[in-house]
């Protein structure tokens, strides 16, 4: 138990000094120092007394119930606390017990216990022991020397081992066994056998002072003295009045008389001189038969002259520090009856000499009951204190006066410690005026009393009586010592040293302090803390608030502060003693709950200590023989130390244990957050943080169990702490912290608080880009020096072989950004499901179904692919918002979630900038990967992480004050009630720190993929030339790079610009579904690029280092400039039918440029009616000759269906009408001409009936024409088609693409129906035109050849007119009423006959019906003379005679029903007759029978009307009419 030595009780304690003795290591000193600390209470009870009737003046067994206490010390007292003996004798050590350790000396632990018969040789002479064995007498001895006021000198010798005393010990010395063999009442044997020679040797000290006349009061000038004096020095000053008397050493039986002694040697070396002062002489003195020696007749009292200077007299407030000037204006008010005494100069009871006589005799008597009081005996202590005391009073010593005061509130509160009966004595009551009608404005019951004469004051009959008294006495009692103490000073001579007061200050304020945190009265729990020193803690009251405890907070506050000296008594004091009361006042301060008073103090004690701290550096390397300026290393290494506190003497470790708590709590009050790291934060994730080379186990704080949330709420917190507090003077504290920890020197502790100034100073928030917002409350120079600094103290560290000396960084928003580097297009991995391994088989339907394949790699993607066991680049931002150069050591990525490795670099931040930095990363296990940070070590700081904090963050101030003083700095649960009364109206609400975001880049790692490269490709230069139509193929062969993955998937894909331009153009909105279906056509059927494949796509596989080719086939055509083959490629490790889940692929690319060159142009085409003569004639021969095989129809027949040459016309017509149905034929007329510089042959095949299933066998059975084509020339291709029908020309124009189509597509561009239906004729006949016919070119000489784009053509309304059939045919012939053997009639064409004159003829009609639905038809015939003009035309009186009528009405007429008709006529005269026919449509077919009971229409005919518009009765006319050429029978 450490003892305070600013305790209360510290006068009623003993000090005993343990000092080292011998060899001994300081750790073993240590620990046995650490044995005896609980054994300094020693009951009087278990002491053995002296049996010796000259040495028991302190007995035991006068009072066994008391207890001697002790104050085990192991420093010096300082010469400024000696020259307070006798004053206050517990400054001066009264024993010292020297430690020794037997396990040093060997013959100690190997020598046997021979009872002394062996100590001489074998001739019978005592052997002499070695030096060794001598080496404890001499210490012993020295320890005599070196302290000869000291009454008890012994040796403990600890850990003997053996089983008796050796002999060569010496006489003092105490054996201690080894711990093991300790037992619990060993240790308090030994100290009771000490404390029994120290009662018996305090006996000498006690007749020794009863033979002194007088004991002079100490200087306050005596405080001056050099911090350096030594031992000796402070013993010449002390010495000569009192030698050291014991049993073993008298220099006399009894002091010299007082007449013959000197006035100087009237003293003690260690007291002031004693100067006299103005005689004086008061009544009431004592009576005293001693006569007075002339020698003290200078020493008197000068009487009193204010009312201050009256004894007893108590200012109204207790608390409140008074002088004397401040007295002075209440004397007209205030009177005494010392006011009356006459001074008396001469002899008798009231002389001077009497007056100095009965001072001098209270102050012996008050050192001798100050020694009763150590001695436990306190009993007789309070009667000896109370006697002198009194005397004191009576003649004026206020001094003394009150010293006894002092003493007897130790003993008082000894007695209620032990729970002891006691009575208060009646001199510690402060004594009412004469006056009583006069009071103070501030009186108060508790701070006077009533007169002295009407005070009876009884004696308490049970403890508890006397503790409340006590209680009540104690703040008037502690301001009538101060008071009088303070009165002491205004005599020359008798003011009490600063020291002295300002401790008695601090142990007054202690006991106040105790009583307001114990709710106002000392109980046992506040006894106990006063006296033993434990912790209390203050309980809170629901019946007792703060207001109503007495005294105050805040008047022990005011008092506790008169305990700071003043300036000029400042610079009387040493550095040490200043130092020991500013802790002592920050310790009463602390207790008190005053922090920011505490800091104040605390900063004044920081600013003492370092000169000090400094100025012992020096001494200590003067006396190492070291330069000062040779710095901390070599004052460490001559120490011999292992860390910086070798320079002072302390272990390793011993400096950080209680700086760095009492540094932090000093920062903490002003404002300064904690910034040392904890095991359990982020930062020490990688490494725990050391100092000094252990491990620094000091939390900041309570910590989540998340280590992201903890650094985040650290974070916030010491964002937030920046709002609270002056900021320059957090500062000044840190600058002043540095230079203590530079004084000590203390690496860790230098490395920190600059690293916090650093801290502190800079903007701690995370800047947006480009702000100007950023300031460092530093100037450059300082911020490079602090910088410096760090890098300086940790290299000294390093040369002292000190280990984990490192700074914490002060920019925790260091990184600001990360991102992955885009790899190459080759690298990129695309995304796809299980269904677009389906959806491959479907590409060949047509381009509109979704490719997945087509899709690009995005790296831009929320989420981020990467491949196992390969490098990807990483780009980290870091931001240096100070004015230096930051060096980085180390800079990785920290990734969870997969095994990965990241590369590690070392770089240079540059001053105020935000940087980026690249670095490289390796995952190699497949999994979700998680960057959340960087791993940085920057020199002279630790390697910590940092979390990426992209966005910007600052804090805001709070807008409402909900906290003052240092609440606003602490972290409050988020509602608690102010005061025990009220929970619902008064509340105070925090509310939630506002984190910053930190970034995490998640990435997904996917298993090992393949890598595939271009070896070759067979173009040169992946250039290529084509004619418009050619086809050419090329070969690209792929290498498998990647040694372990094998490449099991291949999809190609093809891009052009060709088809780009087609899907621009498709995006028009306005565009006619005719326009669009052609785009589509392009793309479905007529692609660029092909992949020949040779076998099954499934069966694809590169293994790992082989090469494959792929072969291409690329389609010259309009707008092709260049195109891209692309691969897509995998491994999916399994067949493609078992991958359920999704796929990743690569893509490889491969450009290739192309130029297109015109080959075979189309210019013009057109359609042109022909006659059906040719195709009747033609008939007519192949039916003759099939009946006559010599006739050459035949063999033309047979010919084959290639012509060639000038014929190629004559061939034409000779084949039209052989292989149709006889429904006619039309002109195809194509202008073609040769762009290419070499001829060209070209060929264009005509097939008659299109199939579904197209194949190149149907194509060989066509009609070709074939022609070669000179450069630059247009020729013209003359091809006859048979004529079109198709049953539904208006139908919607459709759509290959499937988004497009829809139930009813209508054009979009505002046409007329009648348009619209021309429109869709048209493009429906030039799509069956476009089946039935295409062309090809081929280049003479080299083999180049291609096809000819005839999708250029375009139907116009007369060009459909002249190629499509009608629903109705309608045919017309003539035939004789006398049968076919007649003459009359000659048919000469298909609907040409010539007839003879007069002669009856019938005209038959045959009307077919092509339609899919039934007509009611109606036939209407219209004979006319040919080639004349209209209104002759009919006039066919007597030309022109027919039997019947002209329209008919014909039965119903079903789809491919024919029905006839016949007409009887005659010609009456020669000429050229026409007889046209029309069929009307009598009405509409309504086939409501087909759909009796199904659900009603659907409205579509509505839908369509547009188009349609209302269904109406329609027309057919005859496409020639019935030429009829009458003769006269015998005519030409």
């Amino acid at each position: 138990m450490a003892i305070d030595p600013l305790s209360p009780i510290a006068p009623a304690r003993i000090r005993a000094l343990l000092l080292p003795v011998g060899r001994i290591k300081r750790s073993s000193f240590l620990t046995f120092v650490d044995l005896l600390q609980p054994e300094c209470m020693i009951r009087l009870g278990d002491i053995s007394p002296d049996p010796r009737p000259d040495r028991n003046m302190f007995s035991p067994l006068a009072f066994p119930s008391g207890i001697l206490l002790y104050e085990l010390s192991t420093s010096l007292p300082l010469p400024s606390q000696l020259a307070l003996s006798p004053f206050e004798q517990f400054r001066e050590p009264l024993a010292v017990i020297g430690i020794a350790d037997a396990k040093e000396y060997d013959w100690l632990s190997t020598a046997a216990d021979t009872g002394g018969n062996d100590s001489g040789n074998g001739n019978g002479e005592p052997q002499m022991p070695d030096r060794h064995v001598t080496e404890l007498a001499e210490a012993i001895s020295d320890l005599r020397e070196q302290f000869p006021r000291v009454y008890v000198h012994s040796l403990m010798m600890f850990d003997y081992s053996l089983p008796s005393r050796h002999p060569w010990l010496p006489e003092e010395t105490i054996i201690v066994p080894p711990v093991a063999q300790l037992k619990t009442t060993t240790m308090k044997t030994f100290m009771c056998d000490l404390t029994a020679v120290l009662l018996a040797e305090m006996t000498t000290l006690a007749r020794s002072l009863q033979g002194l006349p007088t004991i002079v009061s100490p200087n306050s000038r005596q405080g001056i003295a050099s911090d350096n004096m030594s031992d000796n020095m402070a013993a010449e000053v002390a010495g000569g009045q009192l030698v050291r008397r014991n049993s073993q050493a008298l220099s006399a039986s009894r002091p010299d008389s007082p007449a013959t002694i000197a006035p100087n040697r009237d003293h003690r070396m260690s007291m002031p001189v004693h100067l006299p002062s103005t005689s004086s002489i008061g009544t009431g003195a004592l009576d005293d038969s001693r006569s007075t020696s002339p020698s003290t007749l200078g020493s008197g009292t000068p009487p009193a002259t204010t009312f201050d200077e009256i004894p007893g007299i108590a200012p109204s407030n207790p608390l409140s520090r008074a002088n004397s000037s401040a007295s002075r204006t209440n004397t007209s008010a205030i009177r005494d009856s010392s006011r009356d005494r006459v001074s008396v100069h001469g002899f008798g009871s009231g002389s001077v000499s009497e007056r100095a006589r009965n001072k001098g005799r209270g102050r012996v008597g008050m050192v001798i009951g100050t020694l009763y009081m150590c001695a436990g005996r306190w009993q007789d202590a309070l009667k000896e204190l109370v006697e002198s005391a009194t005397r004191a009073r009576a003649f004026s010593d206020h001094l003394w006066h009150a010293k006894g005061l002092e003493n007897i509130l130790v003993c008082l509160l000894l007695f209620a410690w032990t729970g002891m009966d006691f009575q208060i004595p009646q001199i510690c009551y402060p004594i009412a005026e004469k006056t009583n009608n006069v009071k103070s404005p501030q009186h108060t019951p508790s701070s006077s009393l009533a007169d002295v004469s009407t005070i009876t004051v009884t004696k308490p009959t049970s403890h508890l009586v006397a503790l409340q008294n006590l209680n009540t006495l104690l703040p008037d009692l502690i301001a009538m010592i101060l008071n009088i103490y303070i009165r002491a000073a205004n005599f020359a001579g008798e003011a009490l040293p600063p020291l002295a007061f300002s401790e008695c200050v601090i142990r007054l304020s202690k006991i106040l302090a105790a009583m307001n945190l114990a709710g106002g009265s000392l109980n046992g729990e506040a006894l106990q803390h006063l006296v033993l020193g434990t912790c209390l803690t203050p309980k809170q009251k629901l019946t007792i608030t703060r207001i109503t405890i007495n005294p105050t907070r805040y008047e022990i506050a005011s008092m506790i502060f008169r305990a700071l000296p003043l300036p000029i008594e400042a610079a009387s004091m040493t550095a040490i003693d200043r130092a020991t009361i500013f802790a002592g006042i920050a310790s009463v301060l602390s207790s008190l709950g005053l922090q920011r008073k505490k800091a104040i103090i605390m900063k004044e004690f920081i600013s003492i200590l370092i000169p000090g701290l400094v100025q012992a550096r020096k001494v200590g390397a003067a006396e190492m023989g070291v330069h000062p300026a040779a710095g901390l290393a070599a004052l460490n290494i001559a120490s011999g130390g292992s860390s910086g506190a070798g320079a002072l003497h302390l272990g390793d470790g011993e400096v950080e244990n209680g700086i760095d708590s009492f540094l932090d709590l000093l920062c903490r009050v002003y404002g300064i957050p904690d910034s040392r790291p904890s095991s359990s934060d982020i930062n020490g994730l990688f490494n725990e943080p050391r100092t000094n080379g252990e491990h620094n186990t000091a939390s900041a704080g309570t910590t989540p169990d998340d280590p992201m949330e903890a650094f985040l709420e650290r974070l916030a917190k010491s964002s937030s702490s920046r709002h609270f507090g002056n900021h320059h003077l957090k500062l000044d504290i840190l600058r002043m912290c540095i230079k203590f920890c530079e004084a000590l020197p203390d690496f860790q502790g230098v490395l920190h608080f600059t690293a916090t100034l650093l801290r502190i100073a800079g903007p701690g928030t995370a800047p947006r880009p480009n702000s100007t917002q950023v300031f460092v409350s530093l100037a450059r120079d300082e911020q490079i020096r602090l910088a410096t600094n760090i890098s300086r103290t940790v290299g000294a560290a390093n040369q002292l072989g000190i280990q984990n000396i490192e700074a914490e960084y002060w920019d925790d928003f260091l990184v600001r950004g990360l991102h992955v580097i885009d790899a190459a297009h080759s690298r990129l991995l695309t995304q796809h499901r299980q269904s677009d391994l389906t959806s491959v088989s479907s590409r060949r339907n047509g381009p509109f179904i979704h490719n997945p394949f087509l899709r690009q790699p995005n790296s831009g993607v929320t989420e981020r692919l990467i491949v196992a066991n390969e490098q990807y680049g990483f780009v980290v931002t870091l931001q240096n918002p100070y004015d230096f150069e930051v060096e980085i050591e180390a800079l990785k990525l920290a990734g969870d979630g997969v095994d990965f490795s990241a590369s590690q670099r070392s770089l240079i931040l540059g001053p105020y900038r935000t940087q980026k930095f690249s670095i490289t990363g390796i995952a190699h296990t497949s999994g979700i990967l998680r960057i959340n940070g960087c791993i940085i070590k920057i020199k002279g700081c630790r390697e910590r992480k940092f979390p990426i904090f992209a966005e910007p963050w600052r804090t805001e101030s709070e807008a409402k004050m909900k906290n003052i003083g240092l609440q606003a700095s602490s972290s409050l649960p988020s509602s608690r009630p102010v005061s025990g009364v009220s929970t619902s109206s008064q509340t105070t609400e925090t509310g939630p720190l506002q984190y910053p975001t930190p970034m995490s880049l998640m990435m997904t790692v996917v298993p090992e993929q393949p890598m595939v490269v271009v070896s070759s490709i067979s173009l040169p230069q992946s250039a290529l030339m084509v004619l418009e139509g050619e086809r050419k193929k090329f070969s690209i062969t792929l290498h498998n790079v990647s040694q372990t993955t094998a490449v099991d998937f291949i999809h190609i894909s093809f891009q052009d610009s060709a088809t780009a331009a087609i899907q621009a153009a498709m995006t028009n909105k306005d565009l006619l579904p005719s326009e669009l279906y052609e785009f589509e056509v392009q793309l479905a059927h007529y692609p660029t690029f092909r992949w020949c494949k040779k076998n099954d796509e499934d069966a694809i596989s590169i293994k790992p280092g082989e090469k494959v080719s792929f072969d291409i086939e690329v389609v010259g055509r309009l707008r092709l400039t260049d195109g891209v083959v692309q691969f897509d490629y995998a491994s999916l490790g399994r067949p493609r039918s078992e991958v359920r889940d999704r796929f990743f692929t690569r893509q490889l690319t491969v450009p290739v440029s192309i130029t297109v060159n015109a080959s075979i142009q189309l210019n013009r085409a057109d359609i042109v009616p022909f006659s059906g003569d040719f195709a009747w004639s033609n008939q007519q021969r192949q039916s003759a000759g099939s009946s006559n095989p010599d006739t050459p129809v035949s063999s033309r027949l047979q010919s084959g269906s290639v012509e060639k040459g000038d014929n190629r016309f004559k061939s034409l017509l000779n084949r039209v009408g052989l292989r149709s149905n006889h429904d006619g034929h039309c002109m195809l007329l194509l202008d073609l001409r040769n762009a290419w510089p070499n001829p060209l042959s070209i060929s264009i095949q005509v097939r008659e009936n299109p199939v579904k299933d197209e194949r190149e066998e149907d194509w060989r059975r066509a009609y070709t024409v074939h022609e070669i084509i000179q450069p630059g020339h247009v020729n013209r291709i003359v091809v006859m088609l048979p004529k079109l029908y198709l049953k539904d020309p208006y139908a919607p124009v459709p759509s290959l693409n499937p988004a497009n189509q829809r139930q009813f597509v209508v054009s979009t561009s505002k046409i007329s129906p009648e348009a619209e239906r021309a429109t869709r004729e048209a493009f429906w006949y030039r799509e069956e035109l476009l089946k039935r016919i295409r062309g090809t070119w081929k280049e003479v000489g080299n083999g180049r050849q291609g096809d000819i784009e005839l999708r250029v053509i375009r139907l116009s309304s007369r060009m459909v007119e002249s190629v499509k059939l009608d629903d109705i045919m309608v045919e017309m012939c003539v035939v004789s009423d006398y049968g076919d053997t007649s003459d009359a009639v000659r048919q000469t064409g298909r609907s040409k006959f010539e007839v003879s004159v007069d002669e009856f003829l019938t005209l038959k009609t045959k009307i077919h019906n092509r339609s899919k639905k039934p007509i009611y038809p109606l036939l209407r015939l219209q004979p006319s003379l040919a080639n004349l003009p209209h209104n002759v035309a009919l006039d066919l009186d007597k030309r022109f005679s027919w039997s019947g009528v002209l329209q008919r009405k014909l039965p119903l007429l079903l789809p491919g029903q024919t029905v006839e008709s016949e007409l009887g006529f005659v010609a009456l005269c020669s000429g050229i007759f026409d007889i046209g026919a029309t069929v009307d449509e009598t009405q509409l077919w309504r086939d409501e029978e087909d759909h009796r009971g199904s659900r009603p229409r659907s409205g579509t005919a509505l839908l369509q009307g547009y188009v349609f518009s209302e269904p109406t009765l329609r027309s057919w006319h005859a496409n020639e009419p019935c030429s009829v050429r009458a003769k006269h029978r015998g005519i030409d």
